[in-house]
């Protein structure tokens, strides 16, 4: 029998519901969309027990037992390096001249909500030192150098330019904090002098606190033109030295975890959770917690206007989204007109989410795998289509407006059109980590039916939907085994490599002929398993891969394999589990680009550095390079095993000039 890739499954699965063009199909606004049914109907489902032809395991395959040898490098022009972002790198958060952040504010105001392995230390919960990148960006090219990287991903803090998020231009001059703007200067001319090609992120989380305090930021309307003019100061400074620009990073994560899933993301927004209440007690937490600080805010022109000082509300997470996106169309809108004729740069947003991959187990039938085939899809489009389909093709995705009714903000035709192909030069991707999906059952083992047109709201949109990357959650959210694949050192984070080549499958059929110049790796890496999230020995994750029939997924690891803090001359800088991550998931890329003709154009590992990586502060390292953050005051760059690696990889793997 004929093997069936994962990953050529889903596509005929999305082949139904593609973006196609018309007979030009260079030209992106031109693209029409053609939308089938709902992924998932109201019959949808197979009941268990149902009478039917067991699917057959064998038939399973992620097509990545291959010779490498036998199979073409990526070209010479690929955009090979790695990224960080200023909030976690720079430091230096109140000098010369730059303003506060809601990352600054909330981390100040709530450093409970941080994790810390050393409390006694201020800037343990707070980027306030964090690489101190802002004095030693020079040692940082030194580290870029070591892994041959030819590009170079970092963010512009939005408040070092301008403090009061606010920028202006009077009588053709611009109210920009100088000594900011002057520093990104010499990050850009440097990476430039030592052959590195900067690929600049517009906005990395660290929106300016002035801002949220004045209208509640990205849940405001008028952040959408705020964010345009800082763009185009951007452009007007920097453009004639960067050809690459991310106007937003990861609005998913910025509005879902800042805005309902808090306290994880400033600014620390949780809806159906009381601000700063102690867990199990009535009492008030004023260091932890939601919070309740916010501005005077109206989501749009039309909508009633909220106080300041508010307890969160449902939906913000929605309204953030819907203003980021108009928010990243109308700086597009700017560059395009003003600037990129004559600066021939490129354009376009960065979206995360999870490659979704249909949930298997023996004893399958084939109806009931392609039932979930079909929930893994319609997983992704509200995972991932939700943000990239209206920077592609104008609006959400069908299922997404269908399943959410009138909670779903709506795009006028104006918003609409400036929205469709504002990412069609390239489509930034991050991808870590895959889901499984599937279509969810009742206690009786029932299948759970689709939304009605009549239950369609926020709280039904998913009810009938599975999607995660195990078969349960304890309590911190910590995974249940069987994970999808080996679990690494933060809880979301699992090594299953085949998710980068299914993920740049479905974005390559869904939006076929609509992206000029490719799919972009915009961020991929991982923290290897550590003192605080492991999983050595994981004998049920090894014995279901082994129960249908691929073993080497379960990725299993063994104590000695945990990186401890105290040991230099162990994992911490030999970092085996890291290097074995790159090697899978860039093996997945190339195979992606060779054999599925994907047009991927880059790759940026993630990171450059050990970092201040958010909620998990100091204490979950991601980099490729160490820093004793607690005890070296001179912040030195020690690489790891990996980065030099990554170098070599280079060198092998794509094709030199």
């Amino acid at each position: 029998m004929k093997t069936l890739t994962v990953f050529s499954a889903l596509l005929a699965v999305t082949a139904a519901k593609k973006c196609i063009v018309k007979s030009d199909a260079a030209v992106a606004s031109e693209a029409e969309e053609v939308t089938a049914e709902l992924t998932a109907p109201e019959d949808s489902g197979v009941e268990s027990g149902e009478d039917d032809e067991l699917l057959d395991l064998s038939t399973i395959d992620y097509g990545d037992d291959v010779d490498m040898s036998t199979v073409k490098k990526l070209p010479a022009d690929f955009k090979w390096g790695a990224a960080t972002a200023a909030y976690q790198v720079e430091g230096a958060w109140d000098e010369e001249g730059r303003g506060e952040s809601v990352w600054d504010h909330f981390t100040h105001l709530y450093p409970k909500n941080v994790e810390s392995g050393d409390r006694s230390k201020d800037f343990s919960t707070n980027g306030n030192i964090a690489c101190d990148s802002y004095h030693k960006f020079d040692e940082d090219v030194k580290m870029l150098k070591l892994m041959n990287a030819k590009y170079y991903r970092f963010s512009i803090s939005w408040p070092r330019l301008f403090p009061d998020g606010q920028a202006r231009k009077v009588d053709g001059k611009w109210n920009v904090n100088e000594k900011g703007a002057e520093y990104y200067d010499m990050v850009i001319n440097t990476l430039l002098k030592n052959d590195i090609v900067p690929f600049v992120t517009l906005y990395h989380w660290d929106l300016p606190y002035a801002l949220h305090e004045k209208y509640g930021g990205w849940l405001d309307y008028h952040s959408q033109d705020d964010f345009a003019k800082y763009a185009e100061f951007c452009f007007e400074r920097f453009g004639d030295r960067v050809k690459n620009w991310i106007t937003i990073n990861e609005p998913w994560v910025n509005c879902v975890s800042g805005y309902r899933l808090g306290p994880g993301k400033a600014p620390y927004r949780c809806t159906g959770e009381a601000p700063r209440k102690l867990q199990n007690s009535t009492d008030l937490d004023l260091e932890g917690g939601c919070s309740y600080e916010i501005g005077p805010t109206q989501y749009s022109k039309n909508s009633e206007p909220l106080p300041a000082n508010r307890v969160p509300q449902k939906l913000e997470d929605v309204w953030c989204s819907h203003n980021i996106l108009l928010g990243h169309a109308k700086a597009v809108k700017v560059y395009r007109e003003k600037f990129q004729k004559k600066q021939k740069g490129l354009i376009g947003i960065t979206v995360d989410g999870e490659a979704q991959i249909p949930w298997v187990e023996p004893g399958m039938t084939k109806k009931e795998y392609e039932n979930n085939l079909k929930y893994a899809n319609l997983a992704a489009e509200f995972r991932i289509g939700w943000y990239s389909d209206p920077p592609m093709v104008g609006d959400y995705p069908k299922s997404v407006k269908e399943r959410m009714g009138k909670d779903l903000p709506e795009f006028t035709e104006e918003e609409k059109k400036i929205l469709k192909g504002s990412s069609s030069d390239f489509l930034g991707w991050n991808t870590y980590t895959a889901h499984w999906a599937a279509q969810a059952k009742n206690e009786d083992g029932s299948y759970i039916q689709p939304p009605t047109a009549e239950e369609a709201n926020f709280d039904n949109s998913k009810k009938d939907m599975w999607d995660d990357n195990c078969k349960g959650r304890g309590d911190g959210w910590t995974c249940i085994p069987p994970t999808l694949g080996s679990q690494a050192g933060s809880s979301w984070n699992t090594k299953f490599a085949p998710t980068i080549r299914v993920g740049l499958n479905w974005f390559s059929k869904r939006y076929e002929g609509l992206i000029k110049n490719g799919i972009v790796i915009t961020e991929n890496g991982c923290a290897q398993p550590n003192y605080k999230v492991a999983r050595a020995n994981d004998e049920v994750t090894k014995k279901y891969f082994e129960s249908i029939g691929q073993p080497k997924y379960a990725d299993t690891y063994k104590e000695e394999d945990i990186e401890r803090e105290d040991n230099l001359e162990g994992t911490l800088m030999h970092d085996t589990y890291r290097i074995d991550w790159y090697d899978q998931y860039l093996k997945n890329l190339r195979l992606a680009y060779a054999v599925d003709n994907i047009d991927v154009r880059g790759y940026m590992a993630w990171s450059l550095l050990d970092n201040f990586e958010w909620e998990n502060g100091y204490e979950t390292r991601f980099g490729m390079t160490y820093i004793d953050f607690y005890n070296d005051k001179e912040m030195k760059r020690v690489p790891k095993d990996s980065l030099e690696h990554l170098g070599q990889w280079y060198l092998e793997n794509v094709e030199q000039n």
